[in-house]
């Protein structure tokens, strides 16, 4: 009864649902307890599994949940996941965060360590799930449901939409301990997703924490992608999810190079159906490199000026 009443006080004090069996979360959801019982077990033929190119070659696989599964993976996110915070190193998956808030704090030092979790979503299985919505107060009846859906095959699904936001539940522990880590060091932490930055002013500190954290990603169960693994300092461009840091946040000269060349390919294709793409490519960079965007944006006006049939 003492368990049971702290697991109603967590939710409460959570703004979570009181959810403590089939039942309620029946009722929450408005769906009968009939359809949420089929996917308590097995949910394997519930999913379509495509493999999807990656801009960088090679594919990624994506398992994509049927539009049932999905709908109530969607509450589950909407009036649960979303009202637990990640740590506050974690910038991927979050509320109000993006690739610019996660560079941002690297801006300006000497040198750039990024590493990558090879193979993110798929190492992180059903028991930490589990441990996530049994740690806020539900039983483990209900933690067992709410795992269930949630995952496949053990493990969770890229593709299903609570999978970002449980990866970040989860990793709060390996964000906690690299972070401090990191602090103690006068070195900065961030993490996107699988894609970790570390950066500092010192290159022995920064060497001496690449192998003490790769042993923190190892301990906490997590594979170290050593294609990916890269350290960059003041001789090269220092890069964070793929905007430069130094000397100041942006694109950068080669992306920008890009960008141009981009809409002025899209624009001779045909000027007047390229105007959507190339106002995504204008509305990206003005997110992230207002200097850049300013001359991308005349460069385009140009073009359209230089277009009898567009004036």
């Amino acid at each position: 009864m003492i368990v049971h009443n702290q697991g109603i006080y967590t939710q409460r004090m959570l703004s979570l649902p009181l959810l403590q069996n089939i039942a309620d979360l029946s009722t929450s959801t408005r769906l009968p307890k009939i359809i949420l019982a089929k996917y308590n077990h097995d949910n394997s033929r519930y999913y379509h599994h495509i493999l999807m190119q990656k801009k960088t070659g090679g594919t990624r696989p994506i398992d994509s949940p049927n539009v049932e599964l999905k709908a109530i993976q969607k509450w589950i996110l909407r009036n649960l996941l979303v009202r637990l915070k990640p740590s506050p190193y974690a910038q991927g998956f979050a509320l109000g965060k993006s690739i610019s808030d996660n560079a941002k704090p690297h801006v300006g030092k000497q040198y750039v360590l990024s590493l990558d979790l090879k193979d993110f979503f798929g190492t992180i299985k059903a028991s930490h799930v589990f441990s996530v919505f049994n740690s806020v107060g539900y039983s483990k009846k209900m933690s067992y449901l709410l795992t269930s859906i949630c995952t496949l095959g053990g493990y969770l699904p890229q593709g299903a939409p609570t999978s970002p936001a449980l990866s970040n539940l989860v990793c709060i522990k390996l964000d906690y301990r690299i972070g401090r880590y990191c602090e103690n060091k006068a070195l900065t932490y961030t993490r996107y997703a699988d894609d970790i930055c570390i950066s500092g002013n010192k290159l022995s500190v920064i060497k001496k924490a690449w192998e003490t954290i790769k042993k923190i990603i190892i301990d906490e169960g997590y594979t170290v992608n050593k294609k990916k693994e890269l350290l960059s300092g003041p001789k090269s461009s220092r890069k964070v999810t793929g905007l430069v840091v130094t000397p100041e946040l942006g694109i950068g000269r080669e992306k920008y190079n890009y960008y141009r060349k981009r809409i002025f390919i899209e624009f001779k294709k045909n000027p007047i159906e390229s105007d959507s793409v190339i106002s995504g490519i204008l509305s990206f960079v003005k997110s992230v490199d207002t200097k850049r965007h300013k001359k991308l944006s005349s460069y385009y006006h140009n073009l359209i000026m230089k277009t009898p049939s567009m004036l």
